[in-house]
């Protein structure tokens, strides 16, 4: 007798090469996913490194120069009080290892320790010399530490050296920790729609293909346009939108989370920013943002008058020699608020002050769309509050003390037609009022 091929044994033939094709369609699928999951992770991975590295090395770039430029006056004094103070300012950041100002030979002149163990010693560790030689910015990296190191100049004369070392420990550590978390997510989701690709593939080869779909459709495209996202925040875009951040599940708690980093590497850029471009004692802007905002306002002036302010205490080394660097601290930002107040008190101006070190301050001052009086009428009365104003005595530590200012003014374009041109002509007509007498305020003499 011929075997018998009923309809029972077609139908679990069938059901065999279904299921057959299903479990080889379902291991094709989940290879492809596989190999889309090891991409995301190494892409995310990729891009976490990237962007916490370039911020680093930007905050390494923008303090490095900023404690450059505090040091200039500590150095060339050799005030190592003072010196040490800024020194152990910068050791406390997160992740700064060491912190050295060096000489012109790079001879150690401080490390932020109490007894400066290795004063005058020589630096010889295999960053050193290009450190020495170095004429601007340079940033090394050697294992797990960024090297940062600006040279310290006042004028063309090289004072010495500061280099801050900035451990990639941490860096390292939040990379496996983002990466170890995204990987875990990435596995649970996965093994959870495994199990029900599964379930379901034993139900119909079709709903199996459905499962399929719907994992790649809520997995594979959140997490491609996250990485798009993530790209983006590394170009700089910190304003981006995330996809998918209102899911409820593991996807949406992985984009709220890149969403709160970027905020909080936003918050930090600002606050870099703010320090680069602020005078760490005085809180006005400092010599860099208000070579900017000079350049800025000669190019935006489209030929109209604004006017360069140079402003100088008057004999305010004795007082530092006489009661000590903290008087004179709190003298500068005396000065510094009394000088905000004088200039806000007259409506037809717009200005912001800036320190450009020690004691001398500089004001950018332009009229407003409306005003009526002439620029040269303005700053005579300007001039003549200024002059009021600073000839009054001052306390400080309970001494009251007697201190008088010099105003240098130029107009643009006048006296000057480039920032150059107008910086010297503050300069000389600064002098000119310190020649005649001191206390008062003088234009340039073309005036």
């Amino acid at each position: 007798m011929k075997p018998r091929f009923g309809l029972q044994v077609r139908f679990l033939t069938l059901v065999g090469i279904a299921l057959l094709v299903s479990i080889v369609t379902l291991a094709i699928v989940l290879q492809r996913q596989w190999s889309m999951r090891k991409e995301v992770l190494e892409l995310s991975r990729h891009s976490i490194q990237t962007l916490v590295l370039d911020r680093l090395r930007d905050q390494a770039k923008a303090v490095g120069a900023n404690t450059a430029e505090a040091l200039v006056n500590p150095l060339y004094t050799f005030d190592l009080e003072k010196i040490g103070r800024i020194v152990r300012d910068v050791l406390v950041q997160p992740d700064v290892n060491y912190v050295i100002v060096y000489d012109s030979s790079g001879a150690i002149i401080h490390d932020g320790s109490d007894g400066i163990a290795s004063y005058g010693q020589v630096m010889t560790d295999p960053l050193a010399a290009p450190v020495i030689k170095a004429d601007g910015l340079l940033i090394q990296q050697e294992g797990d530490v960024f090297d940062v190191s600006a040279p310290v100049r006042i004028g063309d004369q090289r004072l010495g050296g500061v280099r801050i070392g900035y451990s990639l420990k941490s860096v390292r550590r939040y990379e496996d920790q983002a990466s170890a978390q995204l990987a875990d997510h990435l596995a649970e989701i996965g093994w959870r729609y495994l199990i029900a690709a599964v379930i379901l593939m034993l139900l119909a080869l079709a709903l199996g293909i459905v499962i399929s779909i719907v994992m790649q459709h809520s997995l594979i495209r959140p997490i491609r346009r996250l990485a798009q996202a993530a790209r983006e925040v590394e170009a700089g875009n910190l304003a981006t939108n995330f996809p998918e951040r209102d899911n409820n599940d593991e996807v949406g708690e992985l984009v709220r989370a890149f969403e709160r980093m970027t905020e909080g590497i936003a918050r930090r850029d600002r606050n870099i920013r703010h320090i680069a471009n602020s005078d760490a004692l005085t809180g006005l802007a400092n010599r860099r943002a208000f070579r900017e905002n000079l350049e800025r306002a000669i190019a935006q002036s489209d030929g109209a008058e604004f006017a360069l302010i140079l402003a100088d205490i008057d004999d305010f080394k004795p007082i530092n020699d006489t009661w000590g660097h903290d008087a004179g601290d709190k003298l500068l930002c005396r000065f510094a608020g009394r000088l905000r107040e004088v200039v806000n008190s007259i409506d037809e101006l717009e200005t912001k002050p800036a320190r450009l070190g020690g004691d001398e301050f500089i004001l950018i001052v332009r009229l407003v769309d409306d005003a009526a009086a002439p620029l040269r009428d303005v700053l005579d009365r300007l001039g003549r509050n200024l002059v009021a104003e600073f000839s009054r005595s001052t306390v400080i530590d309970g001494r009251t003390h007697q201190f008088s200012a010099s105003f240098g003014m130029a107009i643009f374009p006048d006296h000057g037609r480039n920032a150059a041109q107008l910086m010297k002509a503050a300069d000389v007509a600064m002098y000119s009022a310190k020649n005649a007498g001191k206390n008062r305020y003088h234009f340039h003499p073309d005036s």
